[in-house]
């Protein structure tokens, strides 16, 4: 362990992975603070353009991107009431009546500190946690992974959206989408209908650069733009004082724990830790009534949880290659593209690469300081850019992307038919997430199963009579009920 740790700095030592991290963090900023850009859509056009690059550089950009747009969708949220990303939905609710009262820098500071300690304390668990469990995970077989994709695949499915069938069904055709090609096992072609191009599986990147970029600009020129300029508020008002923030501690770190073991668990995700975090924080707080009209306490609570999320949904993708949300799914095909297989060996093949993202994660924490506090400043500004001019830079990138990766218009087709596809799922409410990870997951998942039945010649009772298969699948079972209970009582899924 302390020799990887060694090699891990050796690698930062280059200067080149910690500038692209900083780089990375910078631009994701700018794209929390825009309406209509995405983490999800940013890292999938960009990553085509980082496969040439080293391992550590490459996901050290895609992660600052990451952690920088969920702190900058609280600034859009609290200046014009439109949440940057999902993640601030519940910052609205505080921080835009406190940007409506004058009080537009105190709201932004509170956002900025709590996201800090947010981000910060899940990186702590996410270092201290990852190593254990990956050696833990070694001792799983076919048995226990099939197990643990089936809860993923389920929980995913079920708490993507109000609608649970929907979640279903997307993450059913997803799992159908992945099945295309050869069999791994017996070599037949699998709905593949003469195309070749086929036969190694649907692209990948091309198809999420569709399904999360070009179907958002679809989907938002389908709609009334945001006019530049219109309602936003002036970052000006009274500081946040010591007297302040010490009353917000406390919700702080209760609320970074919520975020922390929400985006552990596969599929929650910043978009609900945020809402349950904000319930809680209402519940516990002296002042509940306060909540909703301009509540410190309610700002800090949304946006340390969903900060709090975006290194703890690196906890099940680094240990057990279960992405924790859908910017993981993107992110998981980052890594294996770099020859970074996600999963209990990565500790031991690629420690120091591991433990070089550790540190940039730390790194990027401390500079999301001073950054967000140039944000304050000046970031109001980029929401005065013209939106027809965004996107038609985003989609000439989603092409220049998907043909980037194999030069091959293929890909580019395959871009187009994800993008037409995701933007239609959006309009009939079926979430994306669900179809996208099962896609993901579904190879892995026909593996594991058709192992597991090997094992046991074919008999379904390995998956009760194995100890640990028994333990996961009444912990399971147990963590889906308290999630649905806990959810019924905050009202998450009324």
């Amino acid at each position: 362990m302390i020799e990887n740790m060694l090699s891990g700095f050796s690698i930062l030592l280059d200067g080149w992975p910690v500038l692209a991290a900083l780089l990375g963090l910078t631009l994701g900023i700018v794209v929390g603070a825009v309406p209509g850009l995405t983490a999800t859509m940013t890292i999938a056009i960009l990553m085509p353009f980082t496969f040439f690059l080293p391992a550590a550089v490459s996901i050290g950009f895609l992660l600052g991107i990451y952690k920088g747009a969920v702190y900058g969708g609280s600034i859009p949220a609290i200046l014009i009431n439109i949440p940057g990303t999902a993640a601030a939905a519940a910052t609205c609710l505080d921080g835009a009546t406190m940007a409506k009262k004058g009080e537009a820098k105190k709201a932004l500071q509170i956002s900025l500190y709590a996201s800090v300690i947010g981000d910060l304390t899940a990186t702590v668990v996410l270092i201290a946690v990852a190593a254990p469990l990956a050696a833990i995970a070694v001792k799983f077989s076919a048995p226990e992974y099939t197990l643990l994709f089936v809860f993923s695949l389920t929980l995913i499915a079920m708490v993507s959206g109000p609608n649970a069938m929907k979640g279903l069904l997307s993450a059913g055709v997803g799992g159908l989408i992945g099945c295309v090609g050869m069999d791994p096992a017996s070599g037949v072609q699998r709905y593949i209908f003469g195309i070749t191009d086929f036969l190694g599986g649907i692209p990948l990147v091309p198809l999420l650069i569709g399904m999360f970029a070009l179907a958002e600009v679809l989907d938002r020129v389908s709609k009334p733009f945001l006019m530049p300029g219109a309602s936003i508020q002036k970052t000006q008002g009274p500081p946040l004082s010591r007297t302040e923030f010490k009353k917000c501690i406390p919700t702080i770190f209760r609320s970074s724990a919520i975020g922390t073991v929400i985006g552990a668990l596969p599929g929650l995700g910043a978009e609900i830790a945020c809402w349950i975090a904000y319930g809680i924080a209402k519940k516990r707080s002296k002042h509940p009534e306060e909540f909703g009209k301009g509540s410190a306490e309610g700002v800090a609570a949304a946006e340390s949880s969903n900060n709090a999320t975006v290194p703890a949904t690196l906890v099940p993708m680094l240990v057990f290659g279960i992405p924790g949300d859908v910017v993981t799914a993107v992110l998981l095909g980052a890594f294996i593209s770099q020859g970074l297989t996600p999963g209990p060996l990565l500790f031991i093949n690629h420690g120091p690469v591991i433990y070089a993202l550790y540190a940039l994660l730390i790194i990027t924490n401390i500079a999301l300081v001073f950054l967000g506090l140039v944000a304050i400043r000046g970031f109001s500004k980029i929401l005065a850019l013209p939106q027809s001019y965004v996107f038609a830079c985003v989609t000439i990138l989603a092409v220049a992307g998907s043909y980037a990766i194999n030069s091959n218009f293929f890909d580019v087709s395959i871009m187009f038919i994800g993008g037409i596809a995701g933007f239609i799922m959006r309009r009939c409410g079926i979430p994306v997430a669900p179809f996208i990870i099962a896609l993901l997951l579904t190879p892995l998942l026909e593996n594991n199963f058709r192992q597991a039945l090997a094992m046991s010649d074919g008999s379904l009772l390995i998956f009760v009579q194995r100890p640990i298969a028994a333990s996961l699948l009444a912990f399971f079972l147990f963590i889906a009920f308290m999630l649905y209970r806990g959810s019924r009582k905050l009202g998450v899924t009324d």
